[in-house]
């Protein structure tokens, strides 16, 4: 199977922030979307696209013109097989619960196609645990979006010891023809690949706090305002080769003796759960936040990505 190939993708699950913006996703790159949802009267896919779209509008991230054209490709069903028969790819987007997605995945497989593509939106859970259940475990894989997927550009694409090459190729070139970024993951690992490097840096982060070496506010300024203001432009490799692999070497052989390696989670982040310190939804957790603090940091976060996908667009033009 050639991306080309996949024109119909069925999102199970996907009524909710993610699964719509996936939908979006793929529409918006030609392919015609079906969100099999348990209540087509209750869900809001649509209208919630409808809005988004006219955001992406506003901001001049799409053409007016366009938005008509991509919602007309949306349709919604209860139905299992008016959802699967006829889909190229079907995209699994179900709670994080294994025999939700263990159940789930039979249905897919007992409507679809042989040749169809199984895809586990699942952020945490091993994609070869949930093709236990399918006879073509060839077909599936993961394909790990990040929130908010219409602004994030990376996409994982996880390959299990039975991933068959072309379901790999096809899927990775389709990401691409919809404006993503996908990087393939060649191996079914906990976090796959960019949480195991986002959780690295947390669990030191946190080990620096639960030492008295600084405050939490000090440690996220000093990563924003250093090597983190730099990371959209230069990544750890690239980083290494600019500095040479020599430097790189030397540095490691003194540093890595000081990282934290424990398995165990902070101490801190223990105790704040343990209080009922949750952050932004009851006004402190590492820190004390106020409504309008936590409204003004999320409000910050939206324009960054905003402006972020415009550099990239006028880049790629």
């Amino acid at each position: 199977m050639k991306s080309s190939d996949i024109k119909n993708i069925t999102i199970v699950g996907g009524s909710g922030m993610m699964g719509v913006g996936i939908a979006q996703i793929f529409a918006s790159g030609g392919r015609n979307v079906t969100i099999k949802t348990r209540s087509v009267a209750k869900c809001t896919a649509v209208e919630d696209m409808s809005g988004q779209l006219d955001m992406f509008i506003r901001e001049g991230l799409i053409d007016p013109a366009k938005k008509d054209e991509i919602l007309d490709r949306i349709s919604i069903t209860a139905d299992a097989i008016e959802a699967y028969e006829n889909a190229d790819m079907i995209f699994e987007s179900v709670p994080e619960v294994m025999d939700i997605k263990h159940s789930t995945f039979k249905e897919m497989e007992k409507h679809a196609r042989p040749d169809c593509i199984f895809a586990s939106g699942t952020s945490v859970k091993s994609i070869t645990e949930i093709a236990e259940v399918c006879e073509k475990k060839d077909r599936v894989i993961g394909m790990h979006f990040w929130n908010p997927a219409v602004l994030i550009p990376l996409v994982e694409v996880i390959r299990t010891e039975d991933s068959a090459d072309d379901v790999i190729t096809a899927a990775m070139d389709l990401l691409t023809e919809c404006g993503k970024a996908p990087a393939e993951c060649k191996k079914d690992v906990p976090g796959f690949l960019a949480n195991r490097l986002q959780h690295a840096l947390w669990r030191e982060a946190f080990y620096m706090l639960d030492q008295g070496i600084a405050d939490a506010k000090t440690i996220d300024e000093c990563i924003k305002n250093s090597f983190g203001f730099r990371v959209p432009q230069l990544a750890p490799f690239e980083n290494a080769d600019m500095v040479s692999t020599e430097l790189s070497l030397n540095i490691h052989n003194y540093m890595f003796q000081y990282l934290y390696s424990g398995t165990e989670p902070s101490s801190t982040l223990k105790n704040l759960v343990a209080d009922g310190k949750s952050g932004f939804k009851t006004g402190e957790g590492f820190q004390k936040w106020t409504e309008a603090e936590a409204k003004k940091s999320k409000d910050d976060l939206f324009k960054y990505l905003i402006d972020q996908t415009k550099y990239r667009k006028q880049a790629q033009a």
